[in-house]
C-alpha cells in the first residue's frame, strides 16, 4: 500500500486559487473492455476452453456419430490492492479548495492505472513465457526497424483470419509513439484513402477492423514494455483474455485522531489472464 501526506508546507502564501492544478497524469482504466469481464465472489475463477466439433453425414438407420470435444480450463486469480493518502485538517481552513476531493481524484486515478497495468502484465506474462505467443508481428514487417504501419495492421488481421478468430471485438493496445507514427502513413493521413481525417481531429478510433487503445506513460506503473528500442504492443480479441474482479474500487474517508488528518483509502481486488493465446498477437514497433 502506498501512503503519502498532502500538506501545504513549503508554499509561502496564505491563499490559493480555488481552481487547483493537478499534476498531469493518466487516469487509466481504459483497458477493462478489451477482456471478458467477470465479477466473482471468491479470489479464483475458471474460464472453460472447449474444442471444436465436426459435423458428419447422417445415414438413416445407423447410430449417430459422436464427436469427442476437448475441454480445458484456465484459472485466473485476483490480487488485493490499496492506495491511500491523508490530508491534514489544517488544509480545510488554510486553502479555499476541497483538499479531500482533490486527493480522492488522485487516488481513483492511481487505482485505475493499476487495473490497466494488471491487464498489460497478463499479456506480458505470456510473451516472456516458453512457449510464447504463436502470433507475432515482428519489428521488420513493412520495412527495416519500423513502427506501426499499415503492413503490420494487415498482418495482424491476416493471422487472425487464417485461424478463424471472430471478427468482432478486435482491439489493438498500442503505445502513443506507435499511434502517432501510424498517423504519418500516407494511406492513413490522406483523405483520398481515409475519411476520418486523423490529421484534423488527431483521432483514429480504429483501422482495418481493429479498435485502437492508445497507452502513453502510465504514471508509477511499467506500461507497455520497451526493450532495446523495441516496444511490445498487443492485438487482442476480447474472448481470448479474462479480467476478473472480486472487489470493485471502494473508497473510504475516515478521520485519524493520531494523524490529525483525513485518511482517504481505496481498496480493490482484480486479476487478468490469457484464455486463448491464439486470439492475441504480439506486435513489435521500433522506437
Amino acid at each position: 500500500m502506498s501512503t503519502a501526506n498532502y500538506e501545504v508546507g513549503g508554499l509561502q502564501v496564505k491563499t490559493f486559487e480555488a481552481e487547483v492544478h493537478r499534476v498531469f497524469q493518466t487516469t487509466g482504466h481504459s483497458l477493462k473492455d478489451v477482456a471478458r469481464y467477470r465479477a466473482i465472489p471468491g479470489n479464483k475463477t475458471q474460464f472453460p476452453i472447449l474444442g471444436t466439433l465436426k459435423a458428419s453425414k447422417r445415414v438413416v438407420g445407423t447410430p449417430v456419430i459422436q464427436d469427442n470435444q476437448s475441454a480445458a480450463n484456465v484459472e485466473i486469480e485476483t490480487e488485493r490492492y490499496s492506495v491511500a493518502s491523508s490530508t491534514d485538517i489544517f488544509l480545510e481552513n488554510e486553502v479555499n479548495f476541497d483538499a479531500k476531493s482533490e486527493v480522492q481524484a488522485a487516488i481513483v486515478a492511481a487505482a485505475n492505472r493499476k487495473m490497466d497495468q494488471v491487464v498489460i502484465d497478463a499479456l506480458e506474462k505470456k510473451r516472456v513465457a516458453s512457449p510464447t505467443y504463436t502470433n507475432v508481428v515482428g519489428v521488420a514487417v513493412g520495412g527495416n526497424n519500423t513502427s506501426l504501419n499499415v503492413a503490420k495492421i494487415a498482418e495482424i488481421v491476416r493471422l487472425w483470419d487464417v485461424l478463424s478468430v471472430p471478427e468482432s471485438d478486435r482491439k489493438l493496445i498500442m503505445h502513443a509513439n506507435a499511434y502517432h507514427k501510424f498517423t504519418q502513413e500516407t494511406t492513413v493521413a490522406s483523405g483520398d484513402y481515409n475519411t476520418s481525417k486523423p490529421l484534423v481531429s488527431g483521432q483514429i478510433p480504429g483501422y482495418y477492423g481493429l479498435d485502437f487503445k492508445k497507452i502513453g506513460t502510465i504514471n508509477n506503473e511499467n506500461g507497455l514494455t520497451l526493450a532495446s528500442n523495441i516496444r511490445y504492443n498487443y492485438a487482442v480479441q476480447k474472448q481470448s483474455l479474462g479480467f476478473v474482479v472480486n472487489l470493485e474500487p471502494k473508497i473510504t474517508v475516515s478521520y485519524e485522531n493520531t494523524l490529525g488528518a483525513h485518511l482517504i483509502t481505496c481498496f480493490f481486488s482484480c486479476g487478468c489472464g490469457v484464455i486463448d493465446e491464439l486470439g492475441i498477437v504480439s506486435v513489435q514497433t521500433y522506437e
